[in-house]
């Protein structure tokens, strides 16, 4: 679908039936998705800037509420450049889903070839992430699951395997081996519901990285395996029940 969206946006109305319907979605997703470039200290936006990463969030909207009908039908997305090394490994981009109907996306100034180059290199796929959190309902205010990093873990691990999939490639973190996988899951398992999330999810005083991100993304296959599911229909079902696909009991309330 991102192809057809994408051709329609390069080459504009030919008169075809397919570019046809997708000038279409593409319209639909212009009306529901709302984009504020915010200006940065040592940034401003540029004109090409601003439209690769319009038409990619547009067409990121489209396919995911293809997949998940029940994405709201409005979307504000606040962009923002930051000049922040650290996300250039990742892409280029980061963001988070800050509220039911609003996403927070960042592209790094500092990467390679700039932030057009991280538009079309990591926004699709941060865009496709925090798109499934928004139709899932896993925001940051009004969040609609209890705290605690085992659930934050299958839901990261969700978003983070819908963009995988769709993309074709991992991400910049290998996957876990079968004894991390089970050591970090127990682990995570017996934590507490207030365990610093910022230390299981990013950066552990131990010197591992985004543990709560990797153990999620092998979670979420070890249940697809499991159970016969592709990654849509393992959306609609709560952490509790992906941690049982998995081979895990249910998760405590501790």
């Amino acid at each position: 679908m991102f192809r057809t969206l994408m051709l329609a946006l390069a080459l504009g109305a030919s008169g075809t039936t397919a570019v046809a319907l997708a000038s279409q979605q593409i319209s639909n997703a212009q009306a529901a998705v709302s984009v504020q470039f915010e200006t940065g200290a040592d940034h401003v936006f540029t004109p090409a800037e601003r439209a690769v990463i319009t038409e990619t969030l547009y067409a990121a909207y489209q396919i995911t509420k293809a997949d998940f009908p029940r994405l709201t039908e409005a979307v504000t997305i606040e962009v923002h450049p930051i000049h922040r090394p650290s996300v250039d490994a990742l892409g280029g981009v980061t963001g988070r889903a800050q509220r039911p109907g609003g996403l927070v996306l960042e592209l790094s100034v500092t990467y390679p070839g700039g932030l057009e180059a991280a538009a079309r290199d990591g926004l699709m796929r941060t865009g496709l992430h925090e798109m499934h959190h928004l139709a899932r309902g896993w925001t940051i205010e009004n969040n609609a699951y209890g705290p605690g990093i085992a659930i934050a873990a299958a839901n990261e691990g969700l978003a983070e395997i819908y963009a995988e999939q769709y993309e074709g490639r991992e991400t910049a973190y290998a996957p876990l081996d079968t004894e991390t996988f089970k050591t970090w899951s127990e682990e995570i398992r017996a934590l507490p519901r207030n365990a610093d999330y910022g230390a299981w999810m990013f950066a552990h005083p131990d010197g591992r990285e985004a543990v709560g991100y990797r153990t999620g993304a092998e979670l979420v296959r070890q249940a697809m395996t499991r159970s016969g599911l592709g990654i849509v229909e393992l959306s609609a079902y709560t952490p509790d029940e992906i941690w049982r696909m998995a081979g895990f009991d249910g998760l405590s309330a501790n």
